[in-house]
């Protein structure tokens, strides 16, 4: 009887709290796929920051090194950024990946050498691809300047990522 009174009062509390999250959202002049950007803008940043603090450990490629630590630096500039934007509109943005990201992570973590860095650079290519799509849309839809601003600005960054660890990959697969 415990356990379920337990339960129970734990999902009043969720749902209290999400309801008042989304009225907190609600009031703001945010649109939903505005909020729906801000929270996979969010995550997808978060796992390139975490994917990419792998690599010092993990790659022995100097190459692989370097972009990891571009995509930490670049990514962690995008997610202070879109914090700050979304905290102004009421919106809590996640400050860390999404379950998928976090299972790709995961299975990063105990590849070292060549296996790291093959799977590394292809878990980075398809991500960037999704956040191209993503960065597009928004930068073209957005009825809100501010994040159309922000999605403008990282777009051309995204693509650079992708291009980045395409040529690499490719390098990468000519040298084999």
């Amino acid at each position: 009887m415990r356990i379920s009174a337990c339960i129970a009062t734990a999902t009043l509390a969720l749902a209290v709290t999400a309801s008042s999250s989304f009225a907190q959202w609600a009031s703001k002049p945010t649109t939903p796929a505005d909020y729906n950007f801000v929270f996979q803008a969010a995550y997808g940043g978060w796992g390139e920051v975490m994917a990419g603090q792998l690599a010092p450990q993990r790659s022995t490629n100097p190459a692989v090194r370097d972009v990891a630590s571009m995509m930490v630096t670049d990514h962690t500039q995008a997610n202070q950024e879109l914090a700050s934007l979304a905290m102004a509109r009421g919106i809590t943005p996640p400050n860390a990946p999404d379950p998928g990201r976090m299972g790709a992570i995961t299975i990063l973590q105990p590849m070292t050498g060549l296996p790291f860095d093959i799977a590394y650079l292809q878990e980075q290519t398809a991500d960037h691809v999704v956040g191209i799509a993503l960065f597009q849309s928004e930068a073209q839809s957005s009825l809100d300047p501010e994040l159309r601003a922000y999605a403008q600005k990282y777009l051309p960054v995204i693509q650079r990522h992708y291009q980045t660890l395409s040529a690499l990959m490719t390098s990468m697969a000519a040298a084999r």
